[in-house]
């Protein structure tokens, strides 16, 4: 519900950083009970904001667009009554320095109730400064708090981010972002979720005649009560993707006319755009690198590392499996934590005590110590015995290849139904 319920917001501010954000498509209403007034204003909103061209490549003539923009009159009350203001994030221009345009931005501090849903905020301050060209920005943006929901509720707690962005001749802004948030709090039905120290970086480049993209995730903890991860980080780059593919893509995307669509016809348009992406991509040829999947658990570590990409392909290529499989060359070094598979035999043996107690009553501690034991010896000694996987005091690797179609764990290649020693029984090729 968070990207429900400050969408405008951020549609907004994706506005004035030169993005293009989508119109969010209304949440589907269980029968009899109405979509939330706060969800429908926001939707609204982001439908009349298609209007404003996303393509203009000045982003200071965007920024003037949207000072000069204005709701429909039948938006702006309800505007007013959710936000507390008929128009969110009005630009207003600061004075100029060091060769630099300055703007400011700010949704006062608020809140909204209804049956359905709530929401509440303190002050959101954005700040932007441009090139008078209107082709590169700095800009920051924060808020002490956010809390939002429907069934659950979660509360976000100073939220910051910044970034910095140019603009190149092929039309795309290039540049990192970073975002941080101090806590996320959610509370529901599955209990209290706490997530510490959240932090999301990307950032586009652009290498001669294509872009690469790096995404990079990590929190310091997540979980419920004493059930947490001390640590989660994701790191990969999506490389070699061709940069004009990338900018016909975003222009079409950025169209008002896509905007102007009904949710239903512009899915089915979108759906059909990301095939002919992924194809174009797919023809060129494109890297995904993995350099860090990690989460620790216990002072131990489980992680994931390696590349995934395909070889540059015909078209004819792209509709045949066998051919597509071929193309596709994976490897991934994986490494878990043998007390993982210690803890799962716990949760195993547990379950199984209480499946043949006829009592609802603890299970013996030396009884329930025994079949952990046995459970995680035997787990651990067939993987040894199958040669997929090195099994060592603390951990279990392994190494997951596929190339020319044939795919193998520690260089062996699995044999199961509709696989035989690692290669797929795939149709073969259709002949003319």
């Amino acid at each position: 519900m968070y990207k429900k319920s400050i969408a405008l917001a951020t549609s907004i501010l994706v506005l004035s950083l030169g993005a293009h954000a989508q119109p969010p498509a209304p949440a589907p209403a269980a029968a009899n009970v109405p979509t939330p007034e706060i969800i429908q204003v926001t939707t609204a909103a982001a439908k009349e904001l298609g209007l404003l061209d996303a393509r203009e490549p000045n982003i200071n003539k965007r920024i003037a667009a949207y000072d000069k923009f204005s709701f429909s009159p039948e938006l702006q009350p309800r505007l007013k009554a959710v936000f507390g203001t008929d128009k969110p994030f009005a630009p207003q221009r600061l004075p100029d320095s060091g060769g630099r345009q300055h703007y400011q931005s700010i949704l006062k501090a608020g809140g909204h109730a209804e049956a359905q849903a709530y929401a509440a905020w303190s002050d959101v301050i954005l700040k932007t400064n441009t090139s008078p060209a209107g082709n590169q920005m700095d800009y920051t943006g924060e808020a002490a708090s956010l809390t939002f929901g429907v069934v659950t509720r979660a509360q976000v707690s100073d939220l910051r981010f910044a970034g910095r962005q140019s603009r190149a001749s092929d039309g795309l802004w290039y540049g990192a972002m970073n975002m941080s948030v101090a806590s996320i709090a959610v509370k529901g039905a599955g209990g209290p979720l706490l997530v510490e120290d959240l932090r999301l970086k990307t950032e586009v480049q652009r290498r001669g005649k294509n872009v690469d993209l790096a995404y990079g995730l990590s929190m310091r903890s997540a979980g419920v009560g004493e059930h947490k991860i001390e640590r989660l980080n994701i790191a990969t780059r999506v490389l070699g993707m061709d940069g004009q593919v990338v900018a016909d893509f975003t222009r079409f995307v950025s169209s008002p006319q896509l905007q102007q669509l009904a949710p239903e016809a512009q899915m089915q348009v979108m759906l059909m755009k990301f095939k002919e992406l992924g194809r174009a991509l797919l023809r060129g040829g494109v890297t995904v690198v993995i350099d860090d999947i990690s989460a620790a658990w216990r002072d131990q570590v489980a992680s994931i590392k390696g590349r995934i990409g395909f070889a540059k392909g015909a078209d004819a290529e792209l509709d045949s499996m066998p051919a597509l499989l071929n193309k596709l060359l994976v490897r991934l070094e994986v490494r878990v934590p043998v007390l993982a598979f210690r803890e799962y035999a716990r949760f195993a043996a547990a379950s199984a005590i209480k499946a043949q107690s006829a009592e609802d009553r603890a299970p013996d501690p030396a009884q329930l110590a025994t079949i952990e034991q046995q459970m995680s010896d035997k787990m651990l000694g067939d993987i040894r015995k199958s040669g997929f996987a090195v099994v060592d005091k603390d951990e279990v690797r392994t190494v997951i290849e596929l190339k020319n179609g044939v795919l193998t764990l520690n260089g062996k290649g699995p044999s199961m139904p509709g696989m035989k020693d690692g290669k797929l029984a795939l149709p073969p090729k259709a002949t003319k």
